[in-house]
Parts: structure tokens; sequence; C-alpha cells
């Protein structure tokens, strides 16, 4: 994420840089186009396979936005908004033991998750995007099974930006630094208390992480202008007999589009909408931070791994139902599709796809399918249908919207908040699908965290 006016200039300078053929910010590419050289490697246009045919979900067909609401929020008919914390100020705990917890509720809040609690309820994480300085971390709202809440309390400090992270299938939290030598801290999410750090997944921009349980990976994006799409695979040491990971041993590294491998930029989005194999490779000093390591490979005229991801964002780990994968499988995919990885980049605002099973990518959603441009993807969630959720972070713009994505055709806007210099953050649906939390970050100079109850006849899946 990060500051409205950084992300223009960002923005900016890479396609200028690449409009007249300039490596932007320091990056060895060209025009991918021409054929141009990029860090001693030809970046050359291969033609993709078919597309996925991926299904809509409940949220695809919802009616349009209703006026804006007292909390400056505008969403369809039936569904309703609350506040529950604002940032600096004690939360309010209906449920629990006294009338307001004694955390305030964290500044900046950004990437956040849902997580079922033990006995009933779940717990929301939301991280503190608090910039340069060892004052961020990660704060957690607890709600019962009727979804009131009953306490609300920090589960990691002293740390920087804490941008966004992920959830594991263990009902950890992971929340990452978006300092480029930022760092992945796992939380526990049901209790006060302070993460650990795991070296083990890189030092880098990180922004978020998403755990493919089925083959012992972690895979994450990197929010810089020349980033990377990383895949940490675990050792078979580091993995226990429930199958949780320590994220103490393993091997990092960084995904090659067939075509724009080693420093290429697809540029154009044609080049990327349908499926594209890839392969991994190694990255060199996973211990070293890795923008650095990246600018030392250029100058000595070395290779620099990996396709370029100009500013990686939200990522989920969707796995797919049985009756979806027999709707997604096709003569030419070898493999039956089982997971999915979706993944935003901001600064040319597209949605990715990863079919893991059949190790291909696929470009599903861009600017040209909309009639008013995203200004910045960020965040990105799956519901419990499989509609794949992206906020936007705008730039220079009052109003920030939460659009459900219509792959390869579009997309609809479910959400608008209309605060001023603000982005949304964070969504997260509960574990019934009744309730949707996020954040807008910079509401009122500090941020503020709210609850959207959807219609019963969508998340129960009775008749309208």
């Amino acid at each position: 994420m990060g500051s409205v006016k950084r992300r223009s200039l960002l923005q900016q300078a890479f396609f200028s840089a690449l409009s007249v053929g300039v490596a932007p910010l320091g990056v060895g590419l060209l025009n991918a186009s021409s054929g141009a050289r990029a860090a001693g490697n030809i970046c050359m246009l291969v033609s993709g396979r078919d597309q996925l045919q991926l299904p809509t979900g409940r949220l695809a067909n919802i009616g349009p936005l209703q006026i804006v609401d007292s909390l400056g929020i505008a969403l369809p008919k039936g569904f309703a908004a609350r506040k529950l914390a604002e940032a600096k100020k004690p939360v309010a705990t209906p449920a629990g033991k006294s009338a307001y917890s004694r955390y305030k509720w964290h500044t900046f809040p950004d990437g956040g998750a849902v997580l079922p609690r033990p006995n009933g309820g779940w717990v929301y994480t939301s991280n503190s995007e608090i910039p340069l300085l060892p004052l961020g971390g990660c704060g957690a709202l607890a709600f019962n099974a009727e979804g009131l809440v009953e306490d609300a309390y920090s589960i990691l400090k002293r740390t920087t930006q804490n941008c966004a992270g992920g959830a594991t299938p263990w009902h950890t939290w992971i929340s990452c630094e978006e300092s480029k030598d930022g760092l992945c801290w796992e939380c526990n999410p049901f209790e006060e208390g302070q993460g650990v750090a795991k070296p083990a997944l890189g030092r880098f921009a990180h922004e978020a992480v998403a755990v493919d349980s089925l083959r012992r990976t972690v895979y994450l994006t990197e929010d810089i202008n020349d980033g990377r799409f990383y895949r940490w695979t675990a050792a078979p040491g580091d993995v226990d007999e429930n199958g949780r990971m320590a994220f103490e041993q393993g091997l990092l590294e960084v995904m090659n589009i067939v075509g724009f491998h080693d420093d290429c930029y697809p540029l154009s989005d044609a080049f990327v909408r349908r499926q594209l194999g890839v392969s991994w490779v190694p990255v060199i000093e996973p211990e070293g931070q890795q923008d650095k390591v990246r600018a030392s490979l250029r100058e000595q005229k070395s290779t620099v791994p990996g396709t370029v991801f100009a500013g990686g964002e939200g990522l989920w780990a969707y796995r797919v139902p049985p009756e979806t994968a027999r709707a997604l499988h096709s003569s030419s995919a070898p493999a039956d599709v089982d997971t999915l990885i979706f993944w935003t980049t901001k600064i040319d605002n597209r949605v990715w796809v990863l079919d893991v099973a059949n190790q291909r990518v696929e470009l599903i959603f861009d600017n040209s399918q909309i009639d008013t441009p995203f200004k910045s993807v960020d965040n990105l969630t799956v519901s419990p249908w499989g509609d794949v959720l992206v906020a936007e972070d705008p730039p220079e713009r009052d109003v920030s919207r939460l659009i459900v994505v219509l792959p390869n055709r579009g997309a609809q806007s479910l959400m608008e908040i209309h605060h001023p210099g603000s982005e949304i953050c964070g969504p997260a649906f509960s574990p019934d699908g009744s309730r949707l939390y996020f954040s807008s970050q910079r509401y009122d100079r500090g941020g503020a965290t709210y609850e959207v109850q959807l219609p019963v006849q969508i998340w129960s899946g009775a008749p309208g």
C-alpha cells in the first residue's frame, strides 16, 4: 500500500519510463513487444492457451449501489454497515465484561482476515500500517457466536509498516512488513501477545501471503515497482504431523512467466490474457534485502531472476470445490484444477490467477474491462462462494471502491466509501458469510473499521 502521494508518483514514473523505452527506477527492462533486452535476456511474445472459465459467485448479480449512508458508505439494497472501532479510541465491547476494551484501536488499520475461534465466534485481525518507525503491529477484534464484539487487543507490536498478510490453515495470522527490509510475523490471533518473525520467508517489501497446504507452499507478493511473485516451499522437517509449517526451513523462489523471464515485464495486458506456463527460480541471496540484491545483479550485468510484477498487493489461495473443478477442466490441462492463487498488481491495475496444478498463469482483470478505471488495485479476498473481491486505494480521488471481479468480463461494484483521501483495506468475511469486515484506512486522519451485514438470502442461499 503506502501513501497516496508516493503511489501516484510511482505510477507516473513507471509508465513514463516504459513509454520512452527507459528502465523505470533502475529496472533493466524495455517494452516487451519490441523484443528488447532485459538484464541480458530477450523478452518475447508467447501465444497463450485458452482462458480459465472461472465461474462467478453469489455477489456477481447484486443490484446497484444505493445512496451514501450516514457513515459515508454506499451499498446495494439490503446491505447495512456499522462502525466497530475508530483509531485512538477504546473499542466498544457490548458482549464483553465492560462497556469498552482497554485496547485503543490502532492507527491506519490495513490488511486483515477472519479466523474462527475454537469455542465459537470468530476473530478479525487488522494490521497497523504506520510507516518508517517501529510503531506498527496488529490488533484484533474478538466476536462471540452472535457476532457481538467481546474483546479487542494487540497481537503484534513494535514492527514497521504492517500492510497485509494472510491467514494460515492452522488459524494463525501472518502480518507482513512493507518496508524494503521487511519480515513476516506469525501471530496467535486468539489472545494478546507478540508475533514471531519468520526470516525464511524473505526480507523485502512484503504485502501479502497465502498458504497452499496441499503442497507445503506459501505465496508472497512484493509491493515495489520492480517486485517479484514469490513461492516458499517448506523442507520436509519444517512440517509437523498435522501439516503445520514452522516457516523456518525451506526454499524461496520467484516466478518466471514463459516469454517474460528474468527481469522482463509484460507491458501489454493482451500478452497475458491467456494462460502461459510458469517456472520457478531460486532467489539469489534469500537472506538478503531483495531490492538491493537485484540492483547489485544489474550492476554486474548478471541475470536477475523472475518476471517483474509492478507493485504486488492482495493475495488469496482458493481451494476449488469439486463441482467447480469439473467446470474448469479442459482437454489441454494435464491435471485437474485444485487450487487457484489470485493476486493483484497496483501500478498496472491487474488481477492475476495461477492454476497451481497445471502451473499456468493468466490475467483475469485489467482496466480495459470497466468504464471507470481503477486508480490502484489493492487488497484482495475471495468470498465463501468464490467471488473475487478487489479493493481500491485511489490516489487523488475522494471515493474508494470494492468490486466483484467478473473474470475476463469486467466488474460489479459492491461498495463505495466516500471518505476523501482514504482507501478500503482488509476485506474479509465471517465464517458463515453473513458479515463482511473492512477498514477505511485514513478516515478522519487515523482510520476506522466497519462491519457490513449481508442480506440473509445471499449468505444463506435461500430464495430472495
